[in-house]
């Protein structure tokens, strides 16, 4: 499945047109650590993408993207860690919203993931099976 089919209009919606997206290259570095080479790369576009068209909890999340709750703990914790995700709230009910910082630079983060797609291409893979 290819960006644009999953959140193309939801969290990039405003994003300038890929040519004329400037990035800062310590964001650059850390969307790439968490978006490209690790796993569960996938899992956490797809977090992001629920939580800004929803604020949720992480039942929530797992139950609207079918995904186990472990799993989306899991994510959530490298989202959150890097300071892309944050918490309101204390306990199990806790939703997460999208941070400043990656509300601030929803332009490089699409550059990343537009990156990976044209390479995989060449290889006639996909980012998003």
């Amino acid at each position: 499945m290819p960006l644009d089919d999953l959140c193309k209009n939801k969290i990039f919606k405003d994003v300038p047109r890929y040519e004329e997206i400037k990035e800062d290259p310590h964001v650059m570095e850390l969307f790439s650590s968490i978006f490209t080479g690790m796993s569960g790369r996938f899992t956490r576009m797809r977090i992001l993408c629920a939580i800004t068209e929803d604020p949720m909890n992480t039942l929530e999340i797992s139950k609207k993207l079918n995904l186990d709750y472990k799993t989306i703990q899991h994510n959530i914790k490298v989202l959150e860690s890097n300071g892309l995700i944050v918490r309101e709230g204390e306990g199990y009910g806790d939703l997460f919203f999208p941070s400043e910082l990656l509300s601030s630079n929803l332009p490089t983060l699409y550059k990343v993931i537009r990156n990976v797609e044209m390479k995989l291409e060449k290889s006639k893979k996909k980012y998003i099976e």
